[in-house]
């Protein structure tokens, strides 16, 4: 059946085929359906070309596991989505279905930069008892309005529910998916009566990135708050990255889905089909997500990340005292700036008790120094 002879016919329960489409665009847009199906190609392949160079610099320069596990991944996810939008661009009839697995790919990444922040501070526990001293405020967004909430200290308890806050994403990403999957395979998803059973299922997807938005929230105020953290890993722009992604992958698809409701996108070749507000969706992220990439790379794939954050192996662990916490980067960059600061008063006369904590402190710091030069130089032998 050819594109003409579909324009009086009445939306199609599913997509065209993959060569039926592709011919149908171009008889009907002409060179504007070739820059169509062009542009998401050549953008994939443009991104996976950075992603290729930020694996090989990451590979090279970084000697944490941890630290170079969740930084692939992360990076990794951009280039994944592309690619897998893609493929649903070109076959419409799979666009669920594909939508499905770049959003277990997204909630992953969600998890994993959890990780990474955590990693960056030296541990859960080195995390909450650097974070402990300042207040963390509850009027975040999208509670950004209340502020009756109150201020609170961080502790282990409160760590741990902005974890959950964060992980519950990880979990109802996939399953509202697998449930649109299902939907789909029996033709319920989408309805031309009342309104879809997609709109629900974007509804409650994209409360639960609300949600997970706030725990980000919360960790980054706690985050923030750690001496040395923003300035050492730059924090905020990586937390900026990873709200956007969830915004486009789990946000938008509500907005679009509203907007499919009330008519706004017409049923008309190549497009006459009722899965066509996911397909349009489809587009808009793939197309979103190349720019978000390129911005990915300029806060993840950072020189200062990779190489101070060399001391924290897998296999090597400092521990400098009562806290009994990981020796980061950030924990050089606070010896670094006190002992700029504290000079010329440790030089100064002191009883002889404060002379003797002063020269334990002043053991450790040369202890941790010895310790990270020993593993440096290993590494670099290696």
């Amino acid at each position: 059946m050819s594109c003409e002879s579909l324009s009086n016919v009445t939306c199609k329960i599913l997509a065209p085929l993959s060569q039926a489409f592709s011919a149908c665009v171009y008889e009907r847009w002409s060179y504007g359906g070739v820059v169509f199906l062009t542009v998401p190609p050549v953008l994939s392949l443009a991104l996976l070309l950075v992603y290729c160079e930020e694996v090989y610099y990451i590979l090279r320069k970084a000697d944490s596991k941890d630290l170079r596990n969740s930084l692939l991944w992360i990076l990794g996810t951009f280039p994944g989505l592309m690619i897998i939008g893609t493929v649903a661009i070109f076959i419409p009839r799979g666009v669920v279905y594909l939508s499905f697995i770049y959003g277990i790919f997204v909630a992953y990444a969600v998890y994993k930069y959890y990780y990474l922040i955590v990693v960056f501070a030296g541990g859960t526990k080195s995390f909450v008892d650097k974070s402990a001293h300042n207040d963390v405020p509850l009027n975040n967004i999208p509670c950004c309005c209340l502020v009756c909430l109150p201020k609170i200290k961080n502790s282990e308890r409160v760590t741990n529910t902005a974890k959950w806050l964060i992980l519950q994403n990880v979990i109802f990403t996939p399953f509202f998916g697998a449930l649109g999957v299902l939907l789909k395979a029996d033709s319920k998803l989408y309805s031309l009566e009342g309104i879809s059973a997609s709109v629900y299922l974007s509804v409650l997807n994209g409360a639960a990135t609300l949600v997970c938005m706030y725990g980000f929230k919360m960790m980054h105020q706690m985050t923030k708050s750690i001496h040395g953290m923003e300035e050492v890993h730059a924090i905020k722009g990586k937390t900026m990255c990873i709200q956007l992604l969830m915004v486009i992958t789990g946000f938008e698809g509500m907005i679009f889905n509203v907007l499919a409701q009330l008519d706004v996108f017409p049923c008309t070749p190549p497009l006459n089909f009722l899965s066509r507000r996911r397909a349009i969706y489809n587009y808009a992220v793939v197309i979103q997500v190349f720019f978000l990439g390129i911005l990915a790379r300029y806060h993840f794939r950072r020189k200062d990340d990779i190489q101070r954050q060399a001391i924290l192996n897998d296999s090597l662990t400092i521990t400098p005292g009562e806290n009994n916490a990981v020796f980061t980067a950030v924990d050089a960059f606070v010896q670094k700036k006190r002992s700029y600061s504290g000079t010329a008063s440790v030089a100064s006369a002191q009883p002889s008790s404060e002379n003797s904590s002063d020269q334990s402190n002043a053991n450790t710091v040369a202890i941790r120094n010895d310790a990270s030069q020993t593993y440096q130089g290993t590494s670099s032998s290696v």
